[in-house]
């Protein structure tokens, strides 16, 4: 098995601990009081921040790529922002995720152990058959081994956290025999990166930060830098009030496709994402899905839609673009996509809540049941001061 890992791959790899010969009880202590170390900790910095990747060539060694992962690490978590813990994590899992594609399955298994994982290689492993599309018409199916098994607990505590909405991750979606989850190269190599990021994530809440002056003037230049760029792409949110009498807003907007956009009425669903998304955390694939098709069936525009993303910290306009209109039916096959029935909603764990939403099966006709109720008791009230107006002698 081969044995030898390149840290400056997956510095996350070597804690702490494995650095004793450095002599220094925290060895981002070393980066701090470098200035050579220190210019390129701040360039790291920005360059996650400003264009979320690793600027090339970032460091000259293994020793000198950890001695940076940790000092970034450290400055993270002096700053205390959730967003760019999560961006900091992404970027780094991203980085190792292009490095597995083209590692050996000995290697992939010595880092799957190395996470913490309890998985083994499979000898005369099953099959599962793949639906591949090469072209727009030209399709086959293909059988690809399943060659890592990987113990049901190590699985799920991976999965649990952003994958689990994700049926693709679900165990009855899966091989499982004898206490393990059999999977293939490429859906091992998926969770790898989550277990990645999960083990960023733990790093920089275990990790207490420096109090020394240069430690502080690099915290300061990095919140500097952060509030810079928010400042550069922040977009205030602003949404249609419609306070129109029913008259008006139930004849114009109850009988078109689009809806009047008042978020405190959205169904809890879609509520706990767009909470998720603003206080700087990172949803899954499936549940940005169905935010897209949710927002873009009530009527929202491709780039309304987009305002709610640009605050992830793995937004890239360019992507997240494409995935919307796809979404909406404007690319691709032209199909819009609707969100999940509450039914489905509550399989994959993304409904809060227990009881069955009033007004249908679906959160667009919840939505839209809530919204016409919000009029109807509007208009009601309307009413009712009018007449009020008219007993006082009003006109």
């Amino acid at each position: 098995m081969a044995s030898r890992i390149d840290y400056s791959k997956y510095p996350f790899l070597l804690s702490p601990g494995d650095l004793t010969s450095l002599h220094v009880d925290k060895p981002s202590l070393i980066v701090f009081h470098d200035s050579t170390l220190r210019e390129k900790l701040i360039s790291i910095v920005r360059n996650i921040v400003e264009k979320g990747g690793l600027p090339p060539n970032y460091c000259s060694s293994s020793e000198e790529c950890v001695l940076l992962y940790y000092a970034v690490l450290d400055v993270v978590k002096a700053i205390s922002d959730k967003w760019l813990q999560n961006r900091v994590a992404l970027v780094y899992s991203k980085y190792a995720s292009h490095s597995l594609n083209q590692e050996s399955s000995e290697k992939l298994l010595l880092l799957g152990r190395k996470l913490g994982l309890d998985v083994n290689l499979v000898h005369g492993e099953p099959n599962i058959p793949r639906l591949l599309v090469i072209s727009g018409r030209s399709r086959k199916i293909r059988f690809v081994p399943c060659e890592f098994a990987i113990s049901v607990t190590s699985y799920l505590r991976v999965v649990s956290k952003r994958l689990i909405h994700d049926q693709t991750y679900s165990l009855i979606n899966n091989i499982v025999s004898g206490g393990y989850v059999y999977l293939d190269r490429k859906t091992y190599q998926r969770l790898l990166e989550e277990a990645i990021l999960n083990k960023i994530l733990s790093a920089i809440e275990e990790t207490t930060p420096s109090l020394s002056d240069e430690f502080v003037k690099i915290v300061t230049e990095v919140e500097k830098i952060l509030t810079e760029t928010r400042r550069d792409r922040y977009v205030e949110y602003q949404y249609r009030e419609y306070r129109e009498p029913l008259e008006t807003t139930a004849k114009l907007e109850l009988k078109s496709r689009e809806l009047p956009v008042i978020e405190e009425l959205f169904p809890p669903c879609i509520e706990k994402i767009i909470n998720t998304l603003r206080s700087g955390g990172n949803p899954g694939h499936i549940e940005r899905f169905n935010l897209a098709a949710f927002l873009g069936s009530i009527g929202l525009s491709p780039e309304s839609v987009l305002e709610y993303f640009k605050t992830t910290a793995d937004f890239n306009e360019k992507i997240a673009r494409y995935q919307v209109e796809h979404i909406l039916g404007i690319r691709g096959g032209k199909k819009k996509y609707l969100p999940y029935s509450c039914e489905k909603m509550k399989l994959t764990g993304i409904c809060p809540i227990q009881e069955q939403c009033e007004g249908g099966k679906n959160p667009i006709t919840v939505y839209k049941y809530t919204v016409r109720k919000r009029l109807k008791n509007n208009n009601t009230e309307k009413s009712s001061l009018s007449r009020d107006d008219q007993a006082a002698g009003g006109i």
